[in-house]
């Protein structure tokens, strides 16, 4: 089993290649106590979290991680599911997660997956857009306006690496940069994933649509740190 480091630092043309296939797994269930259900916004989704308060994720295989409710607006720090290994840097991961019962999920449940470079790689099981708008103010009408996803070695439905800083970055790497993520990857400040400021994610799952905007990868928000552990908040539109 390789060890995941609190970096990326890949060693050579194969590993900075290896550094962009990687993801994981799956879930076991983490108690949650149960609680009124609460509509959320004004989808009528039910949901088991009170507003005002923060419990423990929910879901298959969650390892760490809590969800708090404020209004319709979800907050989730420290999100991870089992973790298993595979070639290169990082180890292979994926994570899945359900915006319309706010708990983690499967391959065959998720309505987002995060999977690539340190999972970092973001796959609506539908559609996702972007847009340069602060989280607070987007709302349902700027889906129109939203910008798809760029082409990408990651694939044509992925959000991920927007740019790249730094000297001697390989080709493989500053391949995935199509101006059109949701991060900047520091080449050369610590292999570093950092959100794009302003950008806001739209995810449509059937007809229900979320905003959604990524905050860091890393346990406590400590840019890095230890990785991979999503932090995220989203509301639906």
């Amino acid at each position: 089993m390789i060890t995941m480091k609190k970096t990326l630092r890949p060693v050579g043309g194969l590993l900075a290649a290896a550094l962009f296939l990687a993801s994981c797994s799956k879930n076991s269930d983490v108690a949650a106590p149960e609680a009124s259900r609460i509509p959320a916004g004004n989808l009528g989704v039910a949901v088991t979290i009170p507003d005002g308060t923060s419990q423990a994720i929910t879901g298959p295989g969650v390892t760490s991680g809590t969800i708090a409710r404020s209004g319709s607006l979800y907050t989730v720090t420290n999100f991870k599911q089992a973790y298993s290994t595979g070639p290169g840097q990082p180890a292979d991961g994926n994570f899945y997660w359900r915006f319309s019962v706010n708990e983690a999920g499967t391959p065959s449940t998720l309505e987002v997956k995060f999977t690539g470079i340190a999972t970092g790689d973001i796959i609506p099981k539908d559609s996702i857009k972007f847009i340069d708008k602060s989280f607070a103010t987007v709302v349902a009408a700027d889906w129109a306006l939203g910008t798809l996803p760029g082409p990408s070695p990651a694939g044509s439905n992925v959000i991920g690496m927007n740019n790249v800083t730094g000297t001697g970055v390989p080709p493989g790497v500053s391949a995935y940069a199509n101006g059109k993520g949701w991060y900047t990857y520091g080449w050369s400040t610590g292999h570093t994933v950092t959100p794009v400021a302003g950008r806001t994610l739209l995810i449509k799952v059937g007809t229900a649509l979320w905003k959604m905007q990524v905050t860091s990868i890393y346990q406590n928000g400590i840019t890095g740190g230890a990785f991979p552990y999503y932090n995220f908040v989203y509301q639906g539109l």
